[in-house]
């Protein structure tokens, strides 16, 4: 056997890592679109708009000035000063520029203050239903995830997480809006969250990427607004991604006490060397100046939402939630549904990837299956994309779900 067959060479960190499912899913379906299939696809984790005009604009004419060159390895100090400016307009939080760091992307903010908080072996509280590489992230910091499950309606129970808490916890990973719930945490259940982490010494990351897209009534709210004193115990995450459709320009901000953030900038130093600098232009252009084009998204996203819940509600053999923010919907499947065989395919519906294959297959309806976030009956829409693919994509859906109730084998 070759050494690369036996994968013996691989440091145990990575030798069990799982790649990203969302991505690997979107590579599936661009080789059967690739193939000539025509595919609605509902697996996007990034906005179907494009940035700001302001963040392109400033891109583009920091290109032609020559200015890609490195900046100082935790961004520039313009941009970590308006993020600071940002977080504390936005999200009631005062930190100064030293404390925020400008990461390639939020996801490697969340990865570095892991590597720089856990220890091999301490454990990591993450409630789900919850993102795809939390768990993984975790692991690469040789920590231990806990997976907690949230109550019916995908609100963190704290009940649970007092039983999950261990001598061994070190933090909790929380995501408000979350992905891939939609749940918007209401104020007294993060304020009793954060009070509780406080009690117990631990450290919160919380990962608020999606906090300006909240829909009707609901408001975002961090929880070291709610506890004060818990700002020096937490790391807040945010970005360019979602608010400003800055996906792949990989901009993300890491803030937290200022030892902390320190070094979690020296991490990233050997790391990544800096941010993009091209992108941190534009991202500053889209923060002094995007607010418009990032309601006018929001708004847009708004009105998806309401038509998903709508449709939802009243289809055969789900459960849903009504999403509250970010972009994506996670029915469960009922009884009426599992345990029954797809009258298209043959296929036994025993979990929510089930559903998805079938749904593939027969009605060319991608989704993301509900197991890889830590619910195997439920499934995950994105409604970033079009109403009419939203329209579409529902109708087949529902069609699907009627078909296989109404198949009458066991």
């Amino acid at each position: 056997m070759s050494l690369l067959a036996s994968e013996s060479f691989l440091a145990p960190r990575v030798a069990g890592l799982q790649p990203s499912a969302t991505f690997a899913m979107i590579a599936r379906v661009r080789e059967l679109q690739a193939q000539g299939a025509e595919i609605l696809e509902l697996t996007a984790g990034e906005p179907d708009f494009r940035p700001p005009e302001v963040a392109e604009k400033a891109a583009m004419e920091a290109i032609q000035a020559g200015k890609g060159r490195y900046t100082p390895a935790s961004g520039t100090m313009a941009l970590r000063q308006a993020a600071a400016n940002w977080i504390e307009s936005d999200f009631g939080l005062r930190y100064s520029p030293r404390e925020v760091i400008v990461c390639p992307g939020a996801k490697i903010g969340i990865s570095q203050a892991l590597l720089a908080l856990i220890r091999s072996g301490d454990e990591v509280l993450i409630p789900t239903p919850s993102w795809t590489s939390y768990p993984e992230m975790v692991r690469i910091a040789e920590g231990v995830p806990v997976m907690v499950p949230c109550d019916r309606n995908h609100l963190p129970d704290l009940e649970a997480l007092e039983a999950a808490r261990t001598s061994a916890t070190k933090a909790i990973l929380i995501n408000s809006p979350c992905n891939p719930t939609g749940a918007v945490w209401p104020k007294d259940r993060l304020k009793a969250l954060g009070e509780w982490a406080l009690a117990h010494d631990l450290w919160v990351i919380s990962d608020e990427i999606y906090a300006h897209l909240v829909y009707g009534d609901n408001r975002h709210d961090s929880p070291m607004a709610l506890v004060p004193e818990l700002q020096q115990r937490a790391v807040w995450i945010g970005g360019m991604s979602k608010a400003y459709a800055m996906t792949g320009w990989r901009i993300g901000f890491a803030a937290a006490p200022e030892a902390l953030a320190k070094t979690i900038g020296g991490l990233q130093s050997q790391l990544a060397s800096c941010p993009n600098s091209i992108s941190q232009i534009a991202s500053l252009a889209a923060l002094q100046h995007g607010g418009e084009a990032r309601q006018q998204m929001r708004q847009a996203f708004e009105n998806r939402c309401r038509l998903v819940s709508e449709r939802l509600a009243i289809m055969p053999g789900l459960e849903c939630p009504a999403p509250q923010g970010a972009f994506y919907a996670f029915p469960r499947l009922q009884d009426s549904i599992l345990g029954r065989r797809d009258p298209a395919t043959g296929r036994q519906i025993q979990s929510g990837d089930d559903f998805i294959e079938v749904l593939l297959e027969a009605d060319q309806v991608a989704l993301m299956g509900g197991t890889a976030f830590g619910e195997p009956t439920a499934f995950r829409i994105s409604f970033a994309a079009s109403e009419t693919v939203l329209t579409d994509a529902l109708d087949r859906i529902a069609g699907r779900l009627q078909a296989i109730q109404n198949s009458g084998n066991d």
